[in-house]
């Protein structure tokens, strides 16, 4: 996952909205977000080379995703995946997540980690000591961290807060993520590539693979919709739409 935007407490009637893109290799195999069949409360996509998700709800009222952390010199052995995973099926608060993580942070992969346990929205990466709970408002977290900032992180924000403003819907915002505008100035193809929101590398086999808005209403309810793309080049509808599931638990 390269790109999260998240409002938070921002709308009475859907107190955490997510608006994200997937971005991967395509040839790297996982599963379409459904409910796991070894962990039924678990609603999310899954990463078949390793067991884990990039993005997951579960049934008792959990949210947890990852990015991928660019340029950073240390990095484990276990994937950054397992994190969205191991939060799901926990029953700890987030705050007591993110302090026993604190302990085991270099074991992982690099990694931005969001979780959501019902009640408040926390932050940790493998880059920088410490965690914290995010305040209300909009925030974006692409392959840095989330104190930092860059062009496409700043639009994304920026983007993102003007369509909540106006109670959007699921299919403005799935509009929103697939915008392959470049953000700023580039040396080179591949990094003017991976500024846009929606990305598409072909010489290298890489980009946007999914995109995915989650709800969470007051009521405690989810709604969860996942839009996939056709990654197959040889086909002509190469980056179409394949898929668009809805989910609601």
């Amino acid at each position: 996952m390269c790109l999260i935007l998240l409002s938070w407490q921002q709308q009475p009637d859907r107190p955490l909205i997510i608006a994200a893109n997937r971005d991967e290799f395509y040839s790297r195999p996982s599963l379409a977000a459904d409910i796991w069949p070894d962990h039924p409360q678990i609603l999310a996509g899954r990463d078949l080379e390793h067991g884990g998700s990039w993005l997951g709800i579960s049934r008792n009222g959990r949210f947890a995703a990852v990015t991928n952390l660019r340029e950073v010199e240390h990095s484990g052995e276990h994937s950054r995946g397992d994190l969205v995973k191991d939060f799901l099926l926990s029953e700890k608060s987030t705050a007591d997540y993110l302090e026993q993580l604190e302990a085991k942070k270099s074991i992982y992969r690099p990694f931005n980690f969001i979780g959501f346990d019902g009640h408040r929205l926390g932050y940790s990466n493998n880059s920088e000591t410490g965690w914290q709970l995010l305040p209300p408002g909009c925030h974006a977290i692409g392959n840095i961290p989330l104190n930092s900032t860059n062009e496409k992180t700043a639009k994304g924000k920026s983007d993102m807060d003007a369509a909540v403003s106006t109670k959007t819907d699921h299919l403005t915002l799935l509009a929103m993520l697939q915008d392959k505008s470049p953000n700023g100035q580039h040396q080179d193809a591949f990094h003017h590539a991976l500024s846009c929101r929606f990305v598409s590398v072909a010489d290298f086999n890489y980009g946007t693979r999914s995109s995915s808005v989650v709800s969470r209403h007051r009521n405690g309810h989810w709604d969860f919709w996942e839009q996939r793309y056709n990654t197959n080049s040889a086909d002509p509808n190469f980056l179409q739409v394949s898929a668009l599931n809805h989910f609601q638990i």
